[in-house]
């Protein structure tokens, strides 16, 4: 079997603009699938035959449709801003608020609602590469500066999905970008974490109030319910969320503090021991969001059937939210001498 990548049709947008689906395929026959609409993960399979370990939508209506940013590329500012505002340059920037009175994900002109632009190839002939571009003009959603970001995507032979992020600016303006993968290793379709086991090597994490807003503290995780340093199944913590901090989030809804050392680094690993299939994430970023798909019941992937709530879960690399009003934070600030890159790597077994 030869790697390879192919671009097919997906749909058109009402204004005729075209929606593409792209598939990154190594020798070992796994098969990862995008689309052009929010810089997309929407699928993955180890082999032929086996059932998505990637949520996705089966048409473009849904896609379109969901609220959950299913696989999208978040920016420019990945998780929440508070009152949708922050200091800058001795002034205050007023972002749009998306998640009253917050602002999430970028807003409504984030990048998950984009239609970048793309170009394929093969890297060294054998590693199937798609690269993704978009222009964010100075003022969209309130965002300082015009902005334009890369994102290069790459799978490898021994089944590792490498998303490397590059952006310039002609001012001073934050940026944060992640991307919202939802896993189940038991199959898209399986509708709960059963049989899921997760570590997460971080010993901090950011405490968030009942809006799910940090509110600066940073916590050790050792006696509370999101010690993740050893192997641990959250299934029942999930549906009897009898823990505060769990039950204020509908469920893990929280950052994990890494050192920002911009170092590539393991940052959390699952595994299904119901099909034996394993998923790590390293990233140079600072900060993890753990994920549990607490509001992902309901998402429609195609015309009639939907999602269940914690089907999924998602590790989303990033900056820490709120970094922006948070000045003892990792800095997410970035100018036109200084430009923004980062990796984050999905490897699975």
């Amino acid at each position: 079997m030869t790697a390879g990548i192919s671009e097919v049709l997906f749909g058109t947008l009402a204004d005729g603009r075209v929606i593409k689906q792209y598939r990154l395929r190594n020798k070992a026959g796994a098969e990862a699938t995008f689309t052009n609409l929010g810089a997309a993960w929407t699928g993955f399979t180890c082999t032929d035959g086996e059932p998505s370990l990637v949520l996705g939508c089966d048409t473009l209506s849904a896609l379109i449709a969901q609220r959950a940013y299913l696989g999208s590329t978040l920016g420019r500012f990945a998780n929440r801003i508070g009152q949708g505002r922050f200091p800058l340059e001795g002034r205050t920037v007023e972002l749009d608020i998306n998640l009253s009175p917050h602002h999430i994900h970028g807003g409504e002109l984030g990048f998950s609602g984009q239609v970048w632009d793309s170009r394929i190839g093969l890297a060294d002939a054998t590693r199937p590469t798609l690269i993704f571009s978009h222009h964010s003009a100075d003022g969209t959603a309130g965002y300082p500066g015009n902005v334009d970001v890369q994102v290069t995507i790459s799978l490898t032979e021994d089944n590792r999905v490498r998303f490397q992020y590059s952006a310039q600016t002609d001012r001073s303006t934050i940026l944060n970008l992640s991307n919202h993968a939802y896993f189940n290793l038991n199959g898209r379709l399986a509708g709960s974490l059963t049989e899921h086991e997760f570590q997460i090597p971080a010993s901090q994490f950011l405490e968030t109030a009942e809006d799910s807003l940090p509110t600066g503290a940073i916590v050790d995780v050792l006696d509370t319910a999101l010690d993740l340093q050893q192997w641990r199944a959250i299934e029942d913590a999930i549906s009897r969320l009898s823990d505060d901090r769990l039950r204020r989030a509908g469920g893990f809804d929280h950052c994990f503090c890494f050192t920002d050392d911009h170092h590539l680094k393991l940052m959390a690993s699952a595994r299904s021991n119901q099909t034996g299939r394993t998923l790590t994430c390293h990233s140079t970023l600072p900060g993890l969001q753990f994920y549990s798909g607490n509001f992902l019941g309901g998402t429609l992937f195609n015309q009639t059937d939907r999602y269940q709530r914690h089907g999924a879960f998602c590790f989303e690399p990033g900056y820490w939210p709120d970094a922006p009003n948070q000045p003892h934070f990792p800095s997410c600030v970035f100018d036109q001498h200084t430009g923004y890159s980062a990796i984050i790597d999905y490897a699975f077994t």
